[in-house]
């Protein structure tokens, strides 16, 4: 049990649990910029319970659905390993990881800006536990059946059609993506509604901030390898990446203009050319990312997702759309 633990345990923190420092440090950083800042929240322990749950369930999925944590598993369950110490070691592991990165934050930011109730701890402690609980054996008992690669043979070679099979084969990515253009709608009407449409084409920038889509090489590091060693592949997989991001994005605003038209009853035709530039843009600049910085040092697939590069393309749009709202004083 303590060698499947200490195995696990740094490969999601590092060989020499690195990790848990730089964590500490953030969340203490965290904590006091909060505390300088006066900022008081006034959070009823139930929203802390529904956000724990939130939290948990996504961070035991993202790690164990990974395609890096199905490989060591291959590895590991090959281990003469007891399977009740096994899948306690395993499950310690991956609930150490979630409360560092994700669900811990959360409790900064409680003990920083909100009154203090023991209700909302002790309510913490216990959706913690029980959503892992319940999340580890279904998600693990999921993933482990396709824990063998799936072998397809082609003719023809059409980065495209990867990116599509590849999409179909990591469902995470398209509810995402699915999440991003709900989270877009919502925010048209938002801002319908409150009379800001001049700031529309900040909802173009925040619909390009499709994380999962814009890691495809940095989550594959041989795919990564051989686009930058084989001649040829700006055209074979640059482009297409680029231009399947494109399409991406395009549907994003379509969906978001859409919304908008509905709430507020009308917009500038130009909002259309706005859109297809966010697109091009947006996507251009993440393939470009990905090719030139590339990250590869990642433990654990979930890493990528949260790493702070994913904010420089939105960012860069968001003052895009400042700078066109301003400059044109608005729509």
């Amino acid at each position: 049990m303590t060698r499947i633990l200490n195995a696990n345990m740094k490969k999601f923190m590092g060989a020499k649990y690195e990790r848990v420092a730089k964590t500490l440090v953030i969340w203490t950083i965290l904590f006091f910029a909060l505390r300088s800042s006066e900022i008081r929240i006034e959070i009823a322990p139930i929203v802390v319970w529904l956000t724990t749950i939130f939290l948990t369930v996504g961070g035991f999925v993202q790690v164990l659905s990974s395609d890096d944590t199905i490989d060591s598993l291959r590895g590991q369950l090959m281990l003469p390993e007891n399977p009740v110490e096994f899948h306690t070691a395993f499950f310690l592991s991956v609930a150490l990881y979630t409360l560092l990165t994700k669900a811990g934050l959360l409790l900064v930011g409680y003990f920083a800006a909100s009154r203090f109730q023991l209700s909302a701890i002790i309510g913490f402690v216990v959706c913690f536990i029980v959503s892992g609980i319940v999340t580890y054996p279904l998600v693990f008992h999921n993933e482990k059946r396709v824990t063998g690669y799936r072998y397809i043979k082609h003719t023809r070679h059409s980065f495209a059609f990867y990116l599509l099979r590849y999409l179909m084969n990591n469902r995470k990515y398209l509810a995402n993506t699915a999440a991003l253009w709900a989270f877009g709608s919502v925010f048209s009407v938002i801002m319908s509604r409150n009379s800001l449409a001049g700031f529309l084409p900040i909802g173009f920038a925040l619909m390009c901030f499709n994380t999962p889509l814009g890691i495809l090489l940095s989550i594959d590091r041989a795919l990564y390898r051989q686009v930058r060693l084989l001649p040829g592949q700006t055209v074979g997989v640059l482009l297409p990446y680029a231009l399947f991001l494109t399409g991406i994005n395009i549907v994003a605003c379509g969906v978001y203009l859409t919304a908008w038209k509905i709430a507020a009853g009308n917009f500038s035709p130009i909002m259309l050319l706005f859109a297809v530039l966010f697109s091009i843009a947006s996507a251009g600049l993440t393939v470009a990312l990905e090719i030139k910085f590339p990250l590869l040092d990642w433990k654990v697939e979930s890493d990528l997702w949260h790493h702070p590069r994913k904010y420089v393309v939105p960012g860069i749009m968001v003052i895009f759309a400042f700078v066109i709202t301003f400059w044109t004083g608005g729509f």
